[in-house]
């Protein structure tokens, strides 16, 4: 965990946001918001350094940030279940750290109890199924269980279309912080809708490429690719005999690498 704040990239935007704050006399609020977002960011990072992956860079934006990794998109479910839910788990450890130093005197009971609205708005925030946030990363892994990786993604999508529009119902955007996050929120969603078949040929090809540990093995009546999940190694069957999904893989790929 050692120099890990290279990895950090402040938008141009959270600056704004941050001199809005101060300008108006809420220093404690923007410090209160910032301890909790970059401590959800710890949480993820943790994770990832113990499975063994590398961290690309680290994000912060006005509605929180993006911890980018570098590792392939058929790693195991449960490593992808645990990078989305390490956040969480360290905005939970840092509620029950906020409510011992006021226990102890070290903070006021104002301060306390602004942490714990902020805290409990950030954590709710991170759990709605909205592309890029972490609710959505665990509904789609959910999705990615229980169907193959192009349908995981399609109702994950809806579900975050659906779910946008109804955060922008019900806060009407009533603040600039709240348009902030509803335009990074749809230009995300755009962003990852066009991202999907460059993701899509990424998961066949390093299927192609690697030999992961997968979990289990499925028999499909057709051929086609389509009906590939993640964790789970395919043979389809063609002319009353199966083939792997290695092989058919090799005939799509094998003219160009």
């Amino acid at each position: 965990m050692k120099n890990i704040w290279h990895l950090f990239n402040i938008h141009p935007s959270t600056y704004f946001l941050i001199l809005s704050f101060l300008f108006t006399g809420y220093i404690k609020n923007i410090i209160l918001i910032y301890v909790i977002v970059l401590f959800h960011e710890f949480g993820h990072i943790l994770i990832i350094k113990l499975l063994g992956y590398k961290i690309i860079r680290v994000d912060i934006y006005p509605s929180g940030g993006i911890t980018r990794i570098d590792k392939k998109i058929n790693t195991k479910l449960s490593h992808d279940i645990l990078i989305a839910s390490f956040g969480l788990v360290f905005q939970i450890l840092l509620t029950f750290l906020f409510s011992l130093l006021a226990s102890l005197s070290y903070i006021r009971s104002s301060t306390y109890e602004m942490f714990l609205t902020y805290n409990t708005t950030i954590f709710v925030f991170n759990l709605l199924p909205i592309i890029p946030l972490d609710g959505y990363q665990l509904l789609r892994c959910f999705w990615e269980f229980l169907f193959p990786y192009k349908k995981a993604f399609q109702i994950s999508f809806v579900i975050s279309i659906i779910s946008v529009l109804l955060f922008i119902t019900y806060h009407q955007i009533l603040s600039l912080n709240n348009y902030l996050i509803v335009t990074f929120l749809i230009y995300k969603m755009v962003a990852e809708f066009k991202n999907f078949k460059y993701q899509k040929e990424r998961f066949l090809l390093e299927r192609y490429l690697n030999d992961f540990p997968y979990r289990t093995i499925r028999n499909e009546k057709k051929l086609d690719l389509a009906l590939l999940k993640k964790d789970t190694y395919h043979y389809f069957k063609k002319d009353h005999t199966y083939i792997s999904e290695k092989n058919i893989l090799k005939k799509k790929y094998s003219t160009f690498v």
